[in-house]
């Protein structure tokens, strides 16, 4: 074992330890609106060094179907349809994107 200075990086590293320990480097937020009719509108963005991303999520309740609409940055489209109770003892729940990356369609561009 080598007596002598210690590395040039371990110098400070007890107090950048103490200082950034459980520190979020990203930055979120996250709003939700709700309508007298059981609409719920949530928007979030998530800012990831110089990355931002965002999605709009609503929500659609209406007596045993509920029906969760999400759009992503890509420009994706999440859909899923939850159907409680179509007959006794009974939950289906629907879910597709779109558009579908495993469909091989192609795309018009502009």
């Amino acid at each position: 074992m080598v007596k002598g200075p210690g590395l040039y990086s371990d110098i400070g590293k007890k107090a950048r330890d103490l200082l950034y320990r459980d520190y979020q480097g990203d930055h979120k937020f996250t709003l939700t609106t709700y309508t007298s009719n059981g609409v719920a509108i949530t928007s979030s963005g998530t800012k990831k060094g110089e990355l931002f991303l965002a999605d709009v999520n609503t929500q659609l309740k209406n007596k045993n179907i509920t029906t969760d609409i999400k759009v992503d940055t890509n420009s994706n489209v999440y859909t899923t349809i939850t159907v409680d109770e179509p007959a006794p003892g009974v939950k289906a729940i629907f879910s597709f994107v779109v558009p579908d990356q495993k469909s091989g369609g192609t795309s018009i561009l502009p």
